[in-house]
């Protein structure tokens, strides 16, 4: 299986990679990043603190309790749109569905075929993106009790409640990396190469990649629908935000743009306007 998810995302890769090369073999992009010691100290801190403070509690303090007590979840009490789609697990769709999350998360390394002076700008980024996305999908899993739906049917496996994974269900942390991966995907393309006819295909196949995650938690009886609707809320917002705060766009929001700016250099004192 995993020799197989690794081909598959080979030539997935090579596919979507092509529109970046030119004839010539070099890369025409636009630059449209670039990294701040403030905001990425900002960003890296809360990425860190969100994704580490969510292990420690969970792995280490144990902060969830895990008793399962079948009078505790009652099917009735199940929204009825989840209701609907609720299956019981299956493993093989289990271990697709990871396939298919690992895809979406590699999908950035497309960017690798850009100038070596935009690999630290774009891997600071995904890194950004993939900490504070998995940083909130951890603690929400932490704070919000909830059994997975194949918990509700008879078979449910053990080993899941063994350990402590049966009521994680919200949200759907392979969502939520999953379109994490393709928003970040589709935001870099779209911004490096703005002119590209291929940008409706690279954001139509990254999210349908991200789509058939969700599709196949649901259909493992992994998650309820408002579990995968959830982390693909969070994943798309994270993927899309993080580049965001390196766009020039943003950073012109705090540029000065009028009264008088005063610097002080070895020559004397310097004073000018703005207007």
């Amino acid at each position: 299986m995993k020799r197989r998810t690794a081909l598959f995302t080979t030539l997935f890769l090579i596919f979507i990679t092509r529109p970046v090369f030119s004839l010539g073999g070099t890369v025409d992009y636009t630059p449209a990043f670039s990294l701040n010691p403030v905001n990425d100290g900002i960003e890296l801190t809360t990425g860190v603190l969100l994704s580490g403070s969510a292990l420690v509690l969970d792995k280490f303090v144990h902060m969830k309790e895990n008793h399962y007590d079948p009078a505790d979840w009652n099917p009735n009490d199940i929204p009825s749109m989840d209701y609907f789609f609720m299956q019981d697990y299956s493993k093989p769709l289990h271990i697709v569905g990871t396939g298919t999350m690992i895809l979406s998360m590699f999908t950035p390394a497309m960017f690798a075929a850009l100038p070596s002076e935009e690999w630290l700008t774009v891997g600071t980024m995904y890194a950004e993106t993939m900490l504070i996305a998995n940083g909130i999908k951890e603690w929400l899993k932490l704070v919000v009790y909830r059994a997975r739906p194949y918990m509700y049917f008879d078979g449910y496996p053990q080993d899941k409640v063994e350990e402590g994974d049966w009521n994680c269900s919200f949200p759907s942390g392979h969502t939520t990396m999953a379109f994490a991966g393709a928003a970040f995907t589709t935001m870099l393309f779209c911004q490096y190469f703005p002119d590209s006819d291929w940008k409706y295909a690279v954001a139509g196949t990254s999210f349908g990649i991200a789509a058939l995650t969700g599709a196949l938690r649901i259909a493992s009886g992994n998650h309820f629908v408002t579990d995968v609707f959830t982390g693909a809320i969070i994943g798309t917002v994270c993927g899309i935000a993080v580049p965001y705060f390196h766009t020039k766009s943003f950073y012109s929001k705090f540029e000065k743009r009028n009264g008088p700016d005063l610097n002080v250099t070895p020559m004397g004192i310097n004073l000018s306007f703005r207007f």
